[in-house]
């Protein structure tokens, strides 16, 4: 049985919510707004960008330790106000391929991503996708992306009842920390095209599966879930 954890921003949608959230919170909870543009959010969990954001503008580190949760907490709010059908996309050929692989019973779907826990599931919500992901791993539960996989994992244990390990675990995202942070466990990585990470740099992280998108089901399932471990 393979658990297949997918990315949400750049993976499987794009929404026009969260930096904007953030910057939001930023300015709320710090006295006026502060700069993101020498900071990537691409494959980082959400406490990572916050911490990287007032670092980089001079913030000490005692002021951040301080500042987080609050910031946190106020971009939950933003993010939850301003959530709607619009403010996300579904990048092309996810949900015919979530549909071809809900049904299946040697797959697992699950999440692994930098998302809060709550605003992963505002934005699969909005987009109608949250009945496919019915646990994950998020920012919420460590800044450390690395930190991630284990957890997922236990928590697929928790609701399938099945042990899942090595190959037979496989994380697809869009950023380079998506192909590095399975690799303490062995999984399986699936890198795609579809997000801000140029397909140059993601074929240097040598991932298992160099994807241009999620647009052929049928591939994915001969590549991925038939594959041996």
């Amino acid at each position: 049985m393979k658990l297949l954890l997918f990315d949400i921003d750049g993976t499987i949608l794009t929404s026009s919510i969260g930096r904007s959230a953030m910057q939001q919170a930023l300015a709320q909870c710090c006295g006026g707004s502060l700069s993101t543009t020498h900071v990537s959010f691409a494959g980082k969990t959400d406490p990572q960008i916050v911490r990287e954001i007032l670092l980089t503008n001079g913030f000490a580190v005692a002021e951040v330790v301080t500042l987080l949760p609050e910031i946190l907490a106020v971009y939950v709010e933003v993010a939850h106000r301003h959530m709607r059908q619009d403010a996300v996309a579904i990048l092309p050929g996810v949900r015919d391929l979530l549909d071809h692989l809900v049904g299946r019973d040697e797959v697992q779907l699950g999440l692994l991503t930098g998302n809060l826990e709550v605003t992963a599931y505002l934005k699969l919500e909005a987009a109608g996708l949250a009945r496919y992901f019915p646990f994950g791993a998020f920012g919420s539960d460590h800044a450390d992306r690395a930190a991630l996989p284990p957890i997922a994992v236990h928590r697929a244990h928790t609701h399938r009842g099945h042990t899942f390990a090595g190959k037979n675990v496989v994380i697809i995202g869009d950023a380079e920390n998506d192909v590095r942070c399975g690799r303490g466990i062995g999984a399986f990585s699936v890198a795609v095209c579809t997000g801000l990470t140029d397909r140059a740099t993601l074929a240097a992280e040598t991932p298992d599966l160099l994807l241009d998108d999620l647009c052929d089901p049928v591939a994915f399932i001969h590549e991925v879930v038939r594959r041996a471990a």
